[in-house]
């Protein structure tokens, strides 16, 4: 196992988060999961649009596509991060109790012995405040477990 998961939020500031898993995976010949968690709130704001698109042009879209639209995003920013030298899949699930949980089990899952956050913030003095999902799999997770400060 030496595969790694990337959970992505923020197309623009995760970049940096994808450019170091890029790193890690090409030191170590690895794959990786590029994973988006989205709220149901979030999953139903697309739904509703393309709801209202789908009206517009006679047409219906199932729970397949709101998926996939959510993850055109996320596979954009994988594929111009990753390049084509490094593996990865995309995933988007829609997650809105304890996605700590839902995080090591896909890593577990995926054998993935490495997991790629972004991290909260920080405090007015520096220090490096997470937030509790990330404390969370940082305490959880039986691999190595990587915070990206801003």
């Amino acid at each position: 196992m030496s595969d790694a998961l990337v959970v992505v939020e923020d197309i623009d500031r995760d970049r940096q988060l994808l450019d170091r898993a890029r790193s890690f995976a090409a030191g170590s010949d690895s794959d990786l999961v590029v994973l988006s968690l989205v709220t149901t709130d979030e999953y139903e704001e697309v739904a509703e649009t393309l709801d209202a698109i789908g009206k517009v042009e006679h047409t219906t879209y199932d729970e397949g596509a709101i998926l996939d639209g959510l993850a055109s995003d996320v596979s954009d920013l994988a594929k111009e991060v990753l390049g084509e030298d490094i593996a990865y899949d995309v995933r988007v699930e829609v997650a809105d109790e304890d996605q700590a949980d839902r995080i090591i089990t896909l890593a577990d899952e995926t054998d993935c012995d490495h997991i790629f956050l972004p991290g909260q913030r920080r405090s007015p003095t520096g220090k490096a405040v997470f937030g509790d999902r990330t404390q969370r799999v940082i305490l959880d997770f039986g691999g190595y477990v990587t915070v990206a400060m801003d």
